[in-house]
């Protein structure tokens, strides 16, 4: 009986959870749906107002300020030191990738029906390979799981200049280039730098280099062994939009003030280019509507705990209650969602807009008929006095 008034508790504290969980829903897919609109708004003006530069050779002053495209062989003439491994090389971006064998806590946490505490934690904790190194110091027990720091930290470093023909990018432009390839490490200048007493403390493997505080084993590491690789990004060709700004670019706004600065690895036409754009768009658009109707869903859900919990006194009404409750929950997280969606999109696109309040109406009347029928379920069937006249 105790568990029975505990988990009605804690429904109706989840209930509260729940009733702020809701607006939050709605408010995510108001700004996401703002954000897709004024997005897919902007994208359509730059595909309309850019021009391609013809000949990356030779600045044209008559686009200044105006939305370009340009596809051309991006180059640098530096070269990228790493000067703790003596690696050097012309190239973009170079960079040193680290690895520590350390210790991870997993956290789990168990809601407990038959007993007296609310909920049970379970922490755990397994060995593995990973460039961030985890504070042992915040682990609920860290004694016998410390990760050491790491003697050798990532790095990575990119050319001042790099140009397109009479053009040169700019930082934003420069770090969209991600085309990261493997880089041939021998480590055999670095190793003939290691002092005598320490050379056992390194291993060449492959193109990595392994570092161990007595000597490394790649197959039985142990906590605080590095691993250590070289990644490069070379001169290749890209295909980017922005705004014409003298030799170089900057970021273009929109009349709705929409930014449009972008570099993709490839030739690309401008149409290319705004596609990729617009897909980036309708992905996040997706990804933060599915987050949103997780959230609305799980809302209701909460909301609508204590009649299961209350009905849970009989096991299985319990069970049977809450699934046709969660099923009233995805009804109304749907017609929240879809609401929501379909107002926003009234203006751009009718036709997506028209057909999402209709896919709500159609929710609308599923909820109520599964009220109703829910309710006549529930009523005693009627007896006609009629029937024991002989």
């Amino acid at each position: 009986m105790f568990g029975y008034f505990r988990r009605v508790k804690s429904a109706l504290g989840a209930m509260i959870v729940g009733f702020l969980m809701v607006p939050g829903a709605v408010v995510l897919h108001g700004w996401n749906e703002y954000r897709t609109v004024h997005r897919t708004r902007g994208l359509a003006e730059a595909a309309e107002l850019v021009e391609t530069i013809s000949d990356p050779n030779a600045v044209d002053p008559a686009r200044e300020g105006q939305l370009v495209h340009l596809t051309g062989l991006a180059e640098t003439d530096e070269t990228l030191e790493d000067p703790d491994f003596h690696v050097s090389l012309p190239a973009i971006h170079l960079a040193r990738r680290v690895e520590m064998f350390q210790w991870q806590e997993n956290k789990k946490s168990k809601n407990n029906s038959n007993s007296n505490s609310k909920h049970t934690t379970t922490y755990t904790y397994n060995q593995t390979w990973s460039s961030n190194v985890a504070n042992s110091d915040q682990f609920h027990r860290s004694a016998g799981h410390e990760n050491p720091p790491m003697k050798y930290p990532n790095r990575e470093v990119m050319a001042k200049h790099v140009n397109i023909g009479a053009y040169s990018l700019n930082e934003p432009l420069k770090r969209s280039m991600q085309d990261w390839q493997p880089m041939e490490f021998s480590g055999t200048d670095f190793l003939a730098t290691v002092p005598e007493s320490e050379r056992n403390q390194y291993l060449m493997q492959g193109n990595q280099l392994y570092w161990s505080s007595s000597v490394p084993q790649p197959d039985q590491p142990q906590i605080g062994d590095l691993r250590i690789r070289f990644e490069k990004v070379v001169p290749g060709t890209v295909s980017l939009i922005a705004q014409q700004n003298g030799k170089s670019f900057s970021q273009f706004h929109t009349s709705n003030g929409e930014p449009i600065e972008r570099l993709y690895m490839g030739s690309l036409t401008a149409t290319e280019v705004i596609g990729k754009l617009t897909t980036e768009n309708t992905v996040i658009a997706w990804l933060l509507r599915v987050a949103g109707l997780a959230l609305s869903v799980i809302g209701f859900s909460m909301i609508l705990k204590p009649l299961s919990a209350i009905a849970s006194f009989v096991p299985l009404l319990g069970d049977f209650t809450g699934a046709v409750l969660f099923l009233i929950a995805a009804l109304l997280g749907v017609i929240v969602s879809c609401i929501v969606i379909g107002l926003s999109w009234i203006a751009v696109r009718p036709l997506l807009g028209i057909a999402l309040l209709t896919l709500s109406a159609l929710a609308i009347y599923a909820v109520i008929r599964l009220k109703k029928k829910s309710h006549h379920s529930d009523e005693p069937e009627l007896v006609d006095a009629s029937m024991f006249v002989q």
